[in-house]
């Protein structure tokens, strides 16, 4: 991918202290940063933007599907009852326009929670495209996808000290903005139906909500009802679940039940200095 930053092509009086790419061209052209108020979507850094049909047909059709009878992730129902979400509707996956629209999108979506309290909340960065062929092929498309996001990144910010930035270590976690974020892949070809969904989907789940849950010992009773109830809604556990700090949790990203001799292609940069 042959990325080229226009970092200073839109004038300094539209930059945002905590947004590097507040001033990007690339990302301002294609920034999809959507919030759920009341019964309407609405663009929060640019109201007066009218809101496309094909998000909303988006949207809708997550929403439905999360909130739908048996969805297994309490989680994500949980954000969608209490509008707790951020998502947008992006370019195809692994495109330069969806890298910088996505990173920035989520340095809006990391201040906007800076702060996570009891509530559940997450980001979904939706794709128009390609076509996903296979299991494998989203795979992949997903992998690049973070790794042009993180080579993006490190050019502002640091790896979140309490994970590993090595997808091999068992304390391995996303990392963009400085926070941690756990990634969960969705697509039309995904063999769990749980995973399953129109449009190429990237869940950020932040990171530090599951070691909150973890602290007030809540977690294992969550990851018990999330099986029992993905057993009830496909009829089997996913068998890329493992309990925390067993693996690393990149084999569970994309969705794939990747072999045990399987190679995360993600590769960890150090901070570029200034």
């Amino acid at each position: 991918m042959n990325i080229v930053s226009s970092a200073n092509s839109v004038s300094d009086e539209k930059k945002r202290s905590w947004n590097p790419l507040a001033a990007d061209a690339i990302a301002q052209k294609y920034t999809c940063y959507t919030a759920v108020q009341g019964t309407e979507l609405i663009h929060p850094l640019m109201p007066d933007i009218p809101i496309e049909a094909e998000l909303i047909n988006s949207h809708s059709q997550i929403r439905q599907k999360i909130l739908g009878e048996g969805y297994p992730c309490v989680g994500a129902r949980s954000a969608f009852n209490r509008q707790s979400y951020r998502f947008g509707l992006y370019p195809h996956l692994a495109t330069d326009e969806a890298v910088y629209a996505v990173c920035h999108d989520l340095y809006e979506y990391s201040h906007d929670f800076q702060v996570v309290d009891g509530k559940f909340v997450t980001y979904l960065a939706m794709f128009r495209g390609p076509e996903i062929k296979s299991e494998q092929h989203f795979e992949s498309l997903f992998w690049q996808q973070l790794q042009a996001m993180h080579d993006v990144d490190v050019r502002y910010f640091s790896w979140d000290k309490a994970v590993n930035s090595d997808p091999e270590n068992d304390n391995f976690s996303f990392s963009i903005g400085g926070r941690a974020f756990f990634v969960v892949g969705l697509h039309p070809l995904a063999s769990r139906l749980a995973r399953k969904t129109q449009y190429p989907t990237l869940v950020f789940n932040l990171h530090e909500q599951f070691e909150r849950l973890r602290v007030r010992g809540k977690f294992e009773t969550m990851k018990q009802v999330i099986r029992a109830r993905d057993i009830a809604f496909q009829g089997s556990i996913n068998p890329m679940l493992e309990n925390f700090g067993e693996n690393s949790e990149a084999r569970q990203y994309s969705g794939r039940a990747v072999p045990g001799d399987w190679q995360c292609p993600f590769h960890p940069n150090k901070k570029e200095t200034p």
